[in-house]
């Protein structure tokens, strides 16, 4: 950690992500506090946490559980990880916002876009930072989050103007120390890294959703393979249209690489809509193809397969009632 440079750290959305990160960071002994809902967060703050999976079995024990209460004044903190879906993004940064110190900085560690606009628009430019976030995690049951799989490194960047450095930096190694791997990379390569998972996402999630499988399944099978190799397409159109830039060259090269690069690793993993639609919650497709498609509709670019896919799953998401069903975030 840099000298002098003590962060305290509010994991705002304590799900199966939010979970991880506040539990490795307690591992090497840093100041975490929770904000959550549902069963899972009331499970760890009466029973404790345990975290278990590809990196290794941690416990935080109960007396260690910080939530944030609503009794006592509030605590401000230096760093908020916001965690939550990206559905809920308006309202937890309303509410996150005043417990946010002076100088300190706001982390999206979430999935989809628009997040970090949302964040910026309230918290100003200089406090938002963007993460990509490529390492799975799900609740096995409540108190017990299980880190499943990992493609690629934690990346945090500045996605509009120079944030606390000192924090920024921190961050990255108190992640790194805990054994989260993390860089910071520059604002082009953390716009680049958004749109890449982001690529990733829509390709997986929801086809993954819809027909109840791990990612490995859609990459053995030819007629799935050809879908993907649409959506991809259809991605890319959008991001030319936008002046997106990514690191390949064209949708070709993206396709192999996800088939050849990132699926072999997480060929296992069940992508968090598909775990949403089994519980009955709302799923995250508005910030992942609806977002696409809107994009798309705004630029006159055609996307007859992203719209396909949020069409269906916006119908698979009104066959329960998400009422009756505890959100994990």
């Amino acid at each position: 950690m840099k000298p002098g440079i003590s962060p305290d750290y509010l994991i705002y959305g304590a799900g199966a992500i939010g979970s991880v990160l506040g539990g490795f960071l307690h591992k090497i002994g840093r100041s975490v506090t929770y904000v959550g809902r549902g069963e899972h967060f009331r499970s760890f703050s009466e029973k404790g946490l345990r975290i278990t999976g590809i990196w290794g079995e941690h416990q935080v024990p109960v007396e260690e559980v910080q939530i944030l209460s609503t009794h006592v004044p509030k605590k401000q903190f230096s760093i908020i990880l916001l965690c939550v879906k990206s559905k809920d993004t308006q309202a937890s940064v309303a509410q996150a916002k005043p417990l946010l110190k002076e100088g300190g900085i706001m982390v999206s560690m979430q999935n989809g876009l628009n997040n970090w606009e949302a964040i910026a628009s309230s918290v100003g430019e200089d406090r938002t930072v963007g993460a990509r976030v490529i390492f799975g995690a799900e609740i096995l049951d409540p108190g017990h989050a299980k880190v499943t799989v990992n493609a690629d490194d934690v990346l945090l960047g500045e996605p509009f103007l120079p944030v606390n450095r000192p924090l920024l930096e921190a961050l990255q190694e108190d992640l790194s120390l805990s054994g989260i791997p993390c860089r910071i990379v520059s604002k082009d390569d953390i716009w680049a890294a958004l749109w890449g998972k982001v690529l990733y996402n829509c390709s997986l999630n929801p086809l993954g959703a819809l027909l109840g499988v791990a990612y490995g399944k859609l990459g053995k099978n030819a007629q799935t393979r050809g879908i993907i190799k649409v959506i991809i397409e259809e991605i890319f159109l959008v991001m030319r249209a936008k002046g997106i830039k990514v690191p390949y060259q064209d949708a070709d090269e993206y396709y192999h690489y996800l088939l050849e690069r990132q699926l072999p690793p997480t060929v296992d993993h069940r992508a968090s809509m598909l775990q949403d639609i089994l519980l009955g919650r709302q799923t995250e497709i508005d910030a992942l193809n609806g977002a696409i498609s809107q994009y798309a509709r705004d630029y006159g670019v055609c996307t007859p397969y992203n719209d396909l896919l949020t069409a269906l799953i916006k119908f698979k998401e009104t066959k329960k009632a998400f009422s009756s069903i505890p959100d994990y975030y």
